[in-house]
């Protein structure tokens, strides 16, 4: 998966903007979500419900929260081997790679969330919409 790839980023915005769910879940949001894959970022501004910028980086501003963790653990979402609850909660569900449970108790995430951790939460319904549609633009796109 990467986040810098200018046609998954149009595409991206472009189901974001005309997302319903989305729009009504940040309609009261002033601030940035950094998505980071590997080394690709994208920052989206979000104001009052719509994608209102967007850059491959992270600007001097900052962002609010940030979404990131390496490109392996995004491309099991896009082939769909595991769910985003899966690579963000901590903890370990699957052992089929690990028969001796080495991993048991682990508490680790493949995916995290940094920065503003009470905006994030309060947008805990705007992400999960978010990442529905970095699938679908993913899969589409092959990215």
């Amino acid at each position: 998966m990467r986040f810098d790839n200018p046609g998954f980023v149009e595409a991206l915005t472009k189901q974001l903007g005309a997302n319903a769910r989305f729009e009504r879940e940040t309609r009261w949001f002033d601030g940035s979500i950094l998505l980071e894959s590997g080394s690709s970022r994208l920052w989206l501004k979000v104001y009052r419900g719509k994608v209102i910028d967007h850059l491959p980086f992270q600007p001097p501003i900052g962002f609010t929260f940030k979404l990131g963790g390496p490109a392996a653990a995004w491309n099991k979402l896009l082939t769909g081997e595991r769910r985003y609850a899966d690579l963000v909660t901590p903890g370990v569900r699957h052992f089929d790679d690990d028969p001796a449970l080495t991993r048991l108790g682990q508490m680790t995430s493949e995916l995290g969330i940094e920065g503003n951790l009470m905006e994030a939460s309060r947008l805990t319904e705007a992400v999960h919409t978010l990442v529905e549609i970095i699938i679908e633009v993913g899969q589409e796109a092959g990215a």
